[in-house]
């Protein structure tokens, strides 16, 4: 079950802006024409301006497979529609055509009261069951899907050509594979996939609203994406490669290698939760003639990464829904605390943990991107009696910060019946 947080302020809905994406696909060699959809850049800035800018190559991007950075090359234009359920959704935005890369970066999840899942057409990001990971891939609804809401963030509605939309409901016409060999359960990847192929050949951005959006606005919180300066060295007796850079505050190095400098192998990720320079990390096994190292740079120092005494003594988290009920949370800085709720009930807590997602210092060797951490801290709370109207026993959340004291929660509570689902926000005072 999932916990969600919620914006904070109510804002009147500004009219609707006036920018389009135009797609335009084909099913193999046949083309199915163009869709247009408009996209809410007042009410999703940060994910229209993350899909703009990788549509018209205004954003750079890394090419997961090779570790290169990508300028000026549009990101859409020639993937496929990984995934298709008729009564559900179409999905692309997947280099690998499985629905398991990106961009090679993530962006932070954004949400609006007016943006819902209700019904066939909307435009809406992907990402896995963690929170802030979604990078490229979206989806357009084929049916009402409310339990994405604020799950997965609207950002626009096909709005012309919707009976290209309306054919992909259309089983006979555009055929699945239900049973693929690889396929399974655990690793659906393959499932749902058009047996020909539905590619989008390209998407057009325009609209008068156009010029006058920046989407390389800081206030939105969108990586910057770059290459990192490497000083190599090499040991041949060792076997070991060397390369020593000064890594960022938050930034994620993705490492890559090559035998020639024609192809490239995308090796690892280095996760620097803090700037230090004159940072150097080894290779092992190196026994080719020629050798050369490269690296893309993910600069995430734009996230407000969790404050370490969020949850002091003297301090309060308030988690919000939109019916105006509140669960207030003062801690005792030992590990304990009380708790309040709007509708006048109260009781004691007894535990009250959190831990940044990420640490703050050091560096983090894997494999994958995970600069979804950053601005991420877990807390976890027991209640020594039902809490509040939902009777919450126990509460495991994530939290996303978007300042230094707000943002979205995502998680789980267990109640003295069955798993509660709400949608909450979170404020942090003082």
């Amino acid at each position: 079950m999932k916990l969600l947080l919620f914006s904070l302020l109510a804002t009147a809905a500004p009219a609707k802006g006036q920018i389009y994406a135009d797609f335009t696909v084909s099913q193999g060699t046949s083309s199915l024409g163009t869709f247009r959809a408009r996209l809410d850049h007042e009410k999703a800035p940060r994910t229209c301006a993350n899909f703009i800018g990788l549509a018209t190559g205004q954003r750079p991007w890394i090419k997961v497979t090779t570790g290169q950075v990508m300028e000026n090359r549009p990101y859409f234009d020639g993937l496929t529609f990984h995934r298709l359920i008729h009564n559900f959704v179409i999905q692309g935005g997947s280099p690998n055509g499985l629905g398991t890369d990106g961009p090679g970066y993530v962006i932070q999840d954004e949400y609006h009261g007016d943006l819902r899942h209700t019904g066939r057409y909307l435009l809406s990001m992907a990402k896995s069951s963690s929170p802030c990971t979604g990078g490229s891939q979206f989806f357009i609804t084929l049916e009402a899907a409310p339990f994405l809401n604020d799950k997965h963030s609207v950002f626009g509605e096909v709005i012309s050509g919707r009976s290209i939309i309306d054919g992909f409901t259309n089983p006979v016409s555009f055929p699945t594979d239900t049973t693929v060999a690889g396929a399974s359960t655990n690793n659906p990847a393959y499932l749902n996939r058009p047996v020909t192929p539905i590619t989008v050949n390209s998407v057009s951005i325009s609209g008068p609203d156009l010029a006058g959006f920046d989407i390389e606005s800081p206030a939105l919180g969108l990586p910057s994406i770059s290459g990192t300066r490497l000083k190599p060295s090499r040991d041949s007796l060792a076997n070991t490669f060397t390369v020593s850079f000064d890594r960022g505050f938050q930034t994620e190095h993705l490492i890559s290698y090559s035998e020639n400098l024609a192809s490239w192998t995308y090796f690892r990720t280095i996760r620097s939760r803090d700037a230090a320079s004159s940072f150097s990390y080894t290779l092992s096994g190196v026994i080719f003639p020629r050798f050369f190292v490269n690296s893309a740079r993910v600069d995430y120092g734009s996230l407000q990464n969790p404050s370490p005494d969020y949850l002091a003594s003297g301090k309060q988290i308030s988690i919000s829904d939109r019916s105006g009920n509140t669960m207030t949370i003062t801690p005792t800085g030992t590990g304990s605390g009380t708790w309040t709720h709007s509708n006048g009930s109260s009781g004691n807590l007894t535990n009250l943990t959190t831990s940044d997602a990420t640490g703050s210092t050091g560096t983090i060797v894997g494999t994958g991107v995970s600069a979804h951490f950053f601005p991420l801290a877990n807390l976890n709370a027991t209640f020594a009696t039902p809490a509040g109207p939902g009777n919450w026993t126990s509460l495991g959340v994530v939290l996303s910060f978007h300042s230094a004291r707000s943002g979205w929660v995502e998680g789980s509570a267990s109640t003295t019946t069955s798993p509660a689902t709400v949608n909450q926000a979170f404020t942090i005072s003082l």
